[in-house]
């Protein structure tokens, strides 16, 4: 938390998806005797999950497959729900709101219950209303925006135009009892900050210089996974782990006297 802190103020006091453990101490111990530490600002810097307020489990892929809307406590939208977690999560953080709600009516729930809101239904508290009142008396929001904002977005649907956000897909009117309820909150998941090394797996000092005998790999590293996909096609840390892992492992036996 301390580092996340200095590093990317804006997270302060978000809570993270990450072990306890996670303390850092690989990135002070170096940093403390002159390594170069790559602070990526690019977008966020760090990556954030939507996490269930009943558990610490994450979730995010409905939002890019399901008709349903995003709002906050005051009841009113604030982003393309259809541009992903990702999207949704970094508006939250720089809005200031702790937890939102993923809301969504019958139609959409029976459609995708046995698909893409399997795993919401199974492993997270969704709630289940008769109508937009009470779910907004038992979600604590406010009432007369949430039905505005629901009436707006219906209006919008069948004219075919978001004027909220703009949006343009999984364009479906939310009207159908029983009406769904998800509170979700951003959590931490990795950091794209880290050490910075060369091919070599070697970390650099503040003048880009090798640090005598000093090799790093994996998460400690600072890495460039916000310009693809952090699964696959994006340089995550199991990659940086692997790869730079072995390439460490060379150049430490190879500098080590015989």
């Amino acid at each position: 938390p301390e580092l996340v802190a200095k590093y990317h103020p804006y997270l302060k006091g978000r809570r993270s998806l990450g072990s306890k453990f996670n303390t850092g101490d690989g990135i002070v111990a170096a940093t403390n005797i002159g390594a170069s530490l790559l602070v990526e600002h690019n977008g966020f810097g760090m990556n954030m999950l939507f996490v269930g307020t009943g558990t610490d489990k994450s979730i995010g892929q409905p939002l890019v497959e399901v008709p349903l809307v995003i709002v906050n406590k005051a009841g009113t939208r604030f982003q393309d729900e259809t541009k992903g977690y990702l999207a949704v999560n970094h508006m939250m953080v720089e809005k200031g709101y702790p937890t939102a709600n993923w809301i969504f009516d019958k139609k959409s729930a029976d459609a995708h219950r046995a698909g893409s809101l399997k795993l919401l239904f199974e492993q997270f508290k969704v709630k289940e209303y008769a109508s937009l009142d009470e779910l907004a008396k038992g979600e604590g929001i406010d009432a007369k925006a949430l039905k505005q904002t629901i009436a707006d977005y219906n209006a919008d649907v069948t004219k075919g135009k978001d004027r909220v956000t703009g949006r343009t897909k999984l364009m479906q009117t939310i009207d159908t009892a029983p009406f769904f309820s998800f509170e979700c909150e951003p959590r931490i998941y990795t950091s794209y900050s880290g050490l910075e090394i060369d091919t070599h797996a070697r970390v650099l000092d503040t003048r880009r210089l090798p640090i005598p005998g000093l090799y790093a790999a994996g998460d400690v590293c600072g890495h460039l996974a916000y310009q693809a996909n952090l699964g696959g096609g994006g340089i995550s840390g199991i990659v940086m782990a692997t790869v730079y892992g072995r390439i460490a492992g060379r150049e430490a036996a190879k500098s080590t006297p015989q």
